[in-house]
């Protein structure tokens, strides 16, 4: 399995001298196994990745896409994939089913005037759009995908991607799992949390559980790391996590390296840099902690 990072920041992408050494994109990561190629997430990163397998003399013409949710960090760079704009090339599109607007209508009207002057009838590839949700298991090729439900505002995915060598798993957007509970409603901000009921402190539990379960010792845990301790104190109905709360994560789930994940935009690289450090000291003996970073590469077992 080969893994290659194309985006890493959160909410909105940045350009800033302070921020090339961890990267300004939104989120997205290519995984390779065998002649599959799959894609998590479609944030600006994922332009890059299009202008790359353009340059690439064997690229393949069949592509996933796994989509943690729709919001627009994790699906902005998608109307820029070259690939998209190439009749040999197929694309399957995975995220969740929802109540009020299908997965492929979602896409549609992002793409749709007058956010962007075409529409998916102006794409060249052919797509095929997959609703899935929380619990699913299915096989891409050589690649196990599973999934599991993260706690996040209107719901969003965590995926598990492995091979018989290698496993990946993939949390970009999660709150912990102590205080707001998050679902398909809005959550209305008053100035602290509402106490949980107890039902719903064990749907938390269960959630925490799931994703402990989805993440078992796996080789790499992208987590979101938003959030500093202080900084969720202030935002708890945001939806996002700390790099304490994903250590505690990685460690529960014994996996052997954690990359910090959907970096604040304000945050610069010497900021990420100190985080780091932190939770690599605080650490368990034997778990490695890193912040992920645009161009990184991960390998494990045969490509």
């Amino acid at each position: 399995m080969i893994v290659r990072i194309w985006g890493t920041r959160g909410s909105y992408p940045v350009a800033r001298t302070d921020v090339l050494r961890y990267g300004g994109n939104t989120t997205c990561v290519e995984v390779r196994a065998g002649e599959r190629c799959l894609i998590l997430d479609a944030g600006t990163g994922m332009r890059l990745l299009g202008a790359a397998l353009a340059q690439e003399p064997d690229a393949p013409r069949q592509y996933d896409l796994l989509i943690t949710h729709t919001h627009w960090d994790h699906i902005i760079g998608f109307p820029f994939f070259a690939p998209i704009y190439d009749p040999a090339c197929r694309l399957a599109i995975y995220g969740l089913g929802r109540t009020r607007s299908s997965l492929r209508a979602t896409i549609a009207n992002a793409l749709s005037d007058p956010l962007l002057p075409l529409g998916l009838e102006h794409l060249r590839a052919e797509l095929h759009f997959h609703e899935i949700d929380e619990g699913c298991a299915f096989a891409l090729g050589p690649l196990r995908v599973r999934t599991a439900r993260t706690n996040h505002p209107y719901r969003a995915l965590a995926y598990r991607i492995e091979t018989d060598t290698a496993a990946l798993a993939f949390v970009p957007d999660t709150g912990p799992f102590h205080t707001v509970l998050f679902g398909d409603a809005r959550i209305e901000w008053s100035g602290a949390p509402v106490p949980n009921t107890p039902a719903e402190l064990r749907e938390l539990a269960a959630l925490r559980d799931g994703i402990i379960d989805l993440a078992r010792g796996a080789d790499w845990l992208l987590y979101d790391a938003q959030f500093t301790d202080a900084q969720y104190a202030r935002f708890p109905h945001w939806g996002h996590s700390t790099a304490s709360q994903a250590r505690a994560i990685a460690e529960a789930a014994g996996v052997a390296e954690l990359l910090l994940f959907h970096h604040d935009p304000h945050r610069s690289d010497d900021e990420l840099d100190a985080i780091v450090a932190a939770q690599q000291a605080a650490a368990r003996p034997g778990l490695r902690v890193r912040a992920a970073a645009e161009g990184l590469v991960l390998r494990k077992g045969p490509a």
